[in-house]
């Protein structure tokens, strides 16, 4: 038999409520012993207990009423993209105040579409818009396109459906950006950044071939120019075969004509850098299209909303 103060299986390695350890034998008293760490109100781990997004996510949803939906980037996080800033968002369709570390609950007075676990994808989105630069929005529209848990169309729907709501009336100007053949959200941000520069366009994915034979895909690629542009994340650096493969392809590109650019996460947090460098490389190879600015277009794609925004409805 367990002993009473023991804590079961079923709230092991996870935030639990106050509720539940109380109708699984523990004691208030208990609860307050230095083993039990308090999340939020009411709401419990092990001290040997480590949360991760998701089990911290969890957490505060145990600490909401029921009827708190979780939404905005939160959602997306939970179907696998994460853009923006930590905070978690829940939304609920009434008047409700509750002041929780790290959680922003969004009023509303009407829910957007939901599914079993909050909030759709699509409409997520959409909510997301309002407090994302654009850049981070076609980023995880990209993500949603790619993994199928939107199109194009269903997004549009999405903004539709209420365009009352924070983020919709921004869809329209998003919508040509999204491009759900980009496997990442910095090869995204890459070629958002590079666009907004007013840089010509590049193919996204595109194959590289010697006769039958594929040498590369390019994250991006100037067909036309010879330049395929790479963002290397440090799973390159660290799996073997993989750098091993890098090098045989760099240097089967190199024989070819085609220069091989890799972009880091150093180059991509400093925007402008990141534009000079490829466009460096490609007049080297020969381009003679737009040279970069920084007009109203790099502004936009940059831009915080404003904390209107963040107004309920």
């Amino acid at each position: 038999m367990r002993p009473r103060n023991e804590l079961p299986d079923d709230l092991a390695g996870r935030a639990f409520h106050r509720r539940e350890a109380l109708a699984a034998g523990l004691t208030s008293r208990t609860l307050e012993h230095p083993r039990f760490v308090r999340v939020h109100h009411a709401v419990y781990r092990l001290e040997s207990t480590h949360l991760d997004r998701l089990g911290q996510i969890k957490a505060a949803a145990l600490a909401l009423p029921a009827d708190a939906m979780v939404s905005h980037t939160t959602r997306l996080e939970i179907a696998g993209v994460r853009v923006g800033p930590a905070t978690f968002h829940f939304t609920v369709a009434r008047d409700l105040h509750l002041d929780l570390e790290g959680v922003m609950l969004h009023r509303t007075v009407k829910l957007p579409p939901c599914d079993t676990t909050g909030v759709s994808p699509a409409s997520a989105w959409v909510q997301s818009a309002s407090i994302l630069r654009p850049i981070d929005v076609v980023a995880a529209a990209d993500w949603l396109l790619a993994h199928r848990f939107a199109d194009r169309a269903a997004l549009a729907v999405a903004a539709d459906l209420d365009p009352w709501r924070p983020g919709a009336s921004r869809v329209d100007r998003l919508l040509p950006w999204i491009d759900g053949r980009s496997a990442s959200v910095p090869e995204s941000q890459t070629r958002i950044t590079l666009g907004a520069a007013g840089l010509e366009r590049p193919e996204v994915n595109g194959r590289v071939m010697d006769g039958s034979q594929l040498v590369a895909i390019g994250d991006l690629v100037w067909r036309r120019w010879r330049l395929l542009v790479e963002y290397e994340g440090r799973q390159h650096a660290l799996d073997a075969t993989q750098f091993a493969w890098d090098i045989e392809r760099y240097r089967r590109l190199r024989e070819m004509g085609w220069n091989y650019l890799q972009i880091t996460a150093r180059d991509l947090a400093n925007p402008r850098r990141l534009v000079r460098i490829v466009h460096r490389a490609l007049v080297a190879q020969g381009y003679d299209g737009p040279a970069p600015t920084y007009g109203e277009v790099w502004q936009w794609i940059h831009a915080v909303p404003r904390a209107a925004e963040f107004a309920p409805r």
